[in-house]
């Protein structure tokens, strides 16, 4: 088998964060400059109530103003020490900025202040896998799946933890998993391809791989193309040498 740079690309769970790194207190198709405006003014008239001054730091957030954004979820947290969402945005500006250990610590602390928050599990997970402590994220993400095994990509996010800690055989029933609820899901495919090439079973590799292939969304699908052609040529071959 031919090998190719990048050939196992373990790829960017960026593709996984779809909602929880953007969660809010309303709905999310305003025009946030307009947003803006009405939370700085609601700032000024009620500068002593948390949610004014949280609701202003995601509008921040969203504005990607990680500074302005810290500082209002920050003045949240001074009027109500418990508000457990302001702390878990928190920690999504700490992610957003790369400073895993803070975000880290602000997702624990929103877990202390309401253990019922699911979504503090997943973005510690998320935090702790950028970090490479792969084994508490597969702590975290397995918590957070307790309370909703159904949310999408989150049994992906498990497998990408297995698979890094060359937990395979994990690593391929949680991409499985994924697929029992998400039968489509072309990064669970996607996963088990790069995971069965890892093992050398490119049989099943080539199976997974060419479930995604004609995906209109596949991230850099010339890679998968030319994993394809090598796989099949190499069975070609093999099978010329038998005849």
């Amino acid at each position: 088998m031919k090998k190719f740079d990048g050939e196992i690309a373990d790829w960017s769970i960026i593709f996984l964060i779809i909602l929880f790194l953007s969660i809010g207190t309303y709905q999310r198709n305003s025009l946030w400059n307009s947003e803006l405006e009405l939370w700085k003014d609601c700032v000024k008239k009620s500068p002593h109530k948390e949610r004014t001054h949280h609701n202003l730091g995601f509008v921040y957030y969203e504005l990607e103003k990680w500074d302005d954004a810290k500082k209002e979820f920050e003045e949240a947290l001074g009027l109500n020490p418990q508000y457990a969402l302001s702390m878990y945005n928190l920690g999504l500006v700490y992610y957003q900025e790369g400073l895993m250990d803070k975000a880290i610590d602000c997702n624990k602390k929103a877990i202390e202040l309401d253990s019922n928050f699911p979504e503090s599990f997943y973005n510690l997970g998320i935090a702790y896998y950028r970090k490479g402590l792969y084994k508490e994220a597969v702590g975290a993400y397995i918590k957070f799946l307790e309370t909703k095994p159904d949310y999408k990509n989150a049994h992906n996010s498990l497998g990408l933890a297995y698979k890094r800690s060359k937990q395979w055989k994990k690593a391929i029933e949680a991409f499985h998993e994924e697929l029992q609820y998400h039968p489509n899901n072309v990064y669970a495919h996607l996963y088990l391809g790069d995971t069965y090439m890892e093992l050398q079973d490119y049989p099943k590799a080539h199976e997974h791989y060419r479930k995604v292939l004609n995906h209109p969304n596949l991230p850099d699908a010339e890679r998968i193309r030319k994993i394809i052609s090598s796989i099949e040529k190499d069975k070609k071959r093999e099978k010329g040498k038998g005849d």
